[in-house]
């Protein structure tokens, strides 16, 4: 039996990741801090599907509060999907999510936004919004319908402009900064949004590495100070450098979730992706990171994971 069957066995056994972080500094949005010593998020014999094939069957997974969290896998192994369902923008077949306790199919829009907030991979803006205004639709789930924000909204969107270094954007126009500043802004509106857990997809994708880096400095800073981070990422190494935590899928199928150390090998890799890399350490960290196989002869072994 191999290493995917196996998995898929077991995926209704609950596990849960990672530690809870001993360190509480103030931070946007940690005023609302939850109370709830239970997961952050939490996946209860989760099935779900876009067709009659369903992707995830059974699934469940626990991931602690404060635990910084790296998805990988190949395309269509269902990530995005469950970043998804943790958001609460889809709805799981049968079986349950829950954030902080709360069951997301009794939970208000509203509500769920005050605890997560999702950073896409690309934002497109129909209107020259100046900065400020963007950061100030994560204000939203705080607001009533035609309500003028106040002092404490403006308050929100300052802190949460200097957390991410843009505060010398707030008057430009959106459309009208680098793609890596605009990334800060946007991420700026979700802590606008005061959240307890950040869901990222591939939030690093499409900038250059000098703005990875900035960003990826963000996200660290946030889960030192107590926030919960699931990073999607097709970026391996990235991952491993990052996260405390890396959680491979596979066809909707839990992998591995561990450690990158434990995760990111040669094995696992092969069994996922089809392609047996070279794993090294980095220099600096130790972390586990990988090179693509070269030459005319490297195997490449494609399947479709759905």
């Amino acid at each position: 039996m191999n290493h995917r069957d196996t998995k898929r066995k077991g995926s209704g056994e609950n596990r849960e990741v990672g530690i809870n972080r001993q360190e509480r500094q103030e931070t946007p949005g940690e005023s609302k801090r939850s109370s709830n010593h239970g997961p952050a998020i939490r996946f209860a014999g989760v099935s779900f599907g876009y067709t009659e094939q369903r992707l995830f069957n059974e699934f469940s997974l626990d991931i602690a509060q404060g635990e910084f969290l790296g998805v990988i896998g190949p395309n269509g192994a269902g990530k995005s999907t469950l970043l998804n369902l943790a958001a609460g923008l889809l709805r799981p077949q049968s079986g349950s999510v829950s954030v902080l306790g709360m069951d997301l199919a009794g939970t208000s829009r509203r509500e769920v936004a005050r605890k997560v907030a999702v950073v896409p991979q690309e934002s497109f803006f129909a209107f020259d919004y100046p900065v400020e205004d963007v950061v100030m639709m994560g204000r939203n789930p705080y607001l009533g319908r035609l309500q003028t924000p106040g002092r404490a909204d403006y308050d929100r969107v300052n802190e949460a402009l200097e957390f991410v270094d843009a505060a010398v954007l707030r008057h430009k126009s959106i459309n009208r900064i680098s793609a890596g500043e605009k990334q800060r802004v946007v991420l700026a509106r979700a802590l606008a949004q005061e959240p307890t857990i950040l869901l990222l997809d591939e939030a690093t994708s499409h900038l250059d590495l000098a703005h990875q880096r900035s960003i990826l400095g963000i996200l660290e800073r946030l889960n030192r100070q107590g926030k919960t981070i699931v990073l999607l990422a097709h970026d391996l190494n990235l991952a491993a450098l990052a996260c405390s935590h890396v959680l491979l899928l596979s066809g909707g199928c839990q992998v591995a979730c561990d450690v990158p150390d434990r995760v990111i090998t040669k094995e696992l890799v092969k069994s996922a992706y089809g392609v047996e890399p070279i794993v090294v350490r980095h220099p600096e960290t130790g972390r586990p990171q990988i090179m693509m196989p070269g030459g005319p002869n490297a195997q490449v072994s494609i399947t479709n994971d759905q």
